[in-house]
């Protein structure tokens, strides 16, 4: 009984050891089919040639090897742009734009870049838009008849943290005038004699000084980042510059809707705090 069961552990004992080299081993060559099997990444490239009667429009025709599918970055604020292998790219402001190619094969991606330079502004698409009409088309000014001419709040609800009130005298006759002059484009405050401080101004909440300005530049986008159909960026940062309260997020207003007489803009990006503002034409 004795010699039987020391030959029974004798023999158990390499199993156990085996075992789990043998697997091991098993997994590594498994391992190492799949990764085969996944094939080759993509090699990307492109060329870009300048569309013959078309203002600042570009073929883009990818050049790639071993890709299926295609994403495109013209580095003109719109992000990645899914696609095809060709793409019309047009390009609203002069400059230097460094376009990517994202490339997809089986086994990964490739991405290849060259810079595409724009010579000359094309403005005529915003310049004629209908609601850059109407935006130049008189001043503007809060909505003192509204129950909620300012809110406050977040991306999904713009009312989350304040949901709107009266509007103090020093606000009711502020006028917010837009223009295009000299090739550019130009936003008038006038504060009437005085400026409301809001919470980044002592003393807050109160009639302030005027903090009136005159023809500032800024920009105006019809790529949005978020809800709206067009966006004005100020230079510099609040309260140096603003549009309805000196405390909004950042200098990037987004118009949300605008008619002949009524205007809903909305201040800061879609990850920010947002000022949601109700204009009427003056």
């Amino acid at each position: 009984m004795y010699t039987s069961m020391n030959f029974l552990k004798s023999s158990y004992k390499p199993q156990c050891l085996y075992l789990p080299v043998f697997l091991a081993f098993f997994l590594i060559l498994g391992c190492k089919k799949s990764v085969g099997e996944l094939g080759q990444a993509a090699k990307a490239s492109f060329k870009a040639t300048p569309v013959t009667g078309k203002v600042n429009t570009f073929l883009l025709e990818s050049t790639s090897e071993g890709a299926y599918r295609y994403q495109w970055d013209l580095n003109d604020g719109q992000g990645l742009i899914s696609g095809d292998a060709t793409k019309e790219a047009y390009f609203l402001k002069k400059g230097e734009y460094e376009v990517k190619l994202y490339a997809y094969g089986n086994g990964g991606y490739d991405i290849a870049s060259q810079k595409v330079v724009v010579q000359d502004d094309d403005l005529s698409p915003i310049l004629n838009s209908a609601e850059f009409k109407k935006l130049t088309a008189h001043p503007w000014k809060l909505d003192p008849s509204s129950t909620a001419p300012i809110i406050v709040g977040t991306e999904n609800n713009p009312a989350e943290y304040f949901g709107g009130g009266s509007l103090a005298d020093c606000q009711a006759d502020d006028v917010y005038t837009f223009a295009f002059l000299n090739n550019d484009f130009k936003i008038t405050y006038n504060a009437n004699g005085a400026t409301f401080n809001a919470g980044n101004v002592q003393p807050n909440y109160s009639c302030g000084s005027d903090r009136s300005y005159t023809n500032v530049s800024f920009t105006y986008s019809t790529v949005v980042a978020g809800a709206g159909i067009a966006s004005i960026t100020l230079p510099g940062v609040p309260p140096e510059m603003f549009i309805g309260v000196t405390d909004v997020s950042s200098n990037n207003y987004r118009i949300i809707s605008i008619t002949d007489t009524e205007m809903v803009l909305r201040s800061g990006k879609a990850n920010e705090t947002v000022h949601q503002f109700r204009f009427i034409a003056q």
